[in-house]
């Protein structure tokens, strides 16, 4: 069986070409702040053409770099202008949980989709939730101006070989594009 990142990738990889092609890409958002985490997410990346990566983490301890933006991805109190993609795989336990559902999600996504938008070469946003939190679904619909395309959700299943079991988790795919 797959490990994690192995079957994540054969879902996300093909619908990121479908998207995004094999255009270069402004800006990148992912989740993690420790070295594994954001290693994970450069080695994700690799054969991506970006100028900028960002790692968001909220919890404290996870953060091992001056770099990473110690902010909630889902509804950013700064969010990042000209992003292409974003990567959201959110986990970290009721603490994480706690912390990123004391904001308005709704509002934190038409946050992210003005912000990215702005200078947007492509005006293609490729948002991806991997849900360890367990919320219900919240790409697909509208959000302001802004209407989900191509929505997909599929569980992954993978195969832990540190703690010799298997997992499932839902993973949530849509594209946004400027307004309409």
């Amino acid at each position: 069986m797959k490990s994690r990142f192995d079957a994540v990738n054969e879902v996300y990889y093909p619908y990121v070409k479908r998207h995004l092609g094999n255009n270069p890409l402004q800006n990148i958002l992912t989740c993690g702040g420790s070295a594994e985490s954001v290693n994970i997410e450069l080695e994700r990346h690799e054969h991506l053409q970006y100028e900028n990566i960002f790692h968001y983490e909220l919890i404290d301890n996870q953060i091992h770099y001056d770099e990473v933006v110690k902010d909630n991805i889902l509804c950013p109190e700064s969010p990042i202008q000209s992003v292409n993609l974003i990567y959201a795989d959110i986990g970290g336990g009721k603490t994480c949980y706690d912390k990123m559902m004391e904001d308005d999600i709704e509002e934190g996504v038409i946050k992210i989709l003005d912000n990215g938008f702005i200078n947007n070469n492509l005006g293609i946003l490729v948002f991806l939730y991997f849900d360890g939190t367990v919320i219900e679904p919240f790409l697909d619909k509208q959000y302001g101006d802004y209407k989900s395309k191509d929505f997909f959700s599929k569980d992954i299943t993978w195969y832990d070989k540190y703690n010799k079991g298997t997992h499932s988790q839902r993973l949530d795919g849509v594209v946004f594009y400027e307004r309409f």
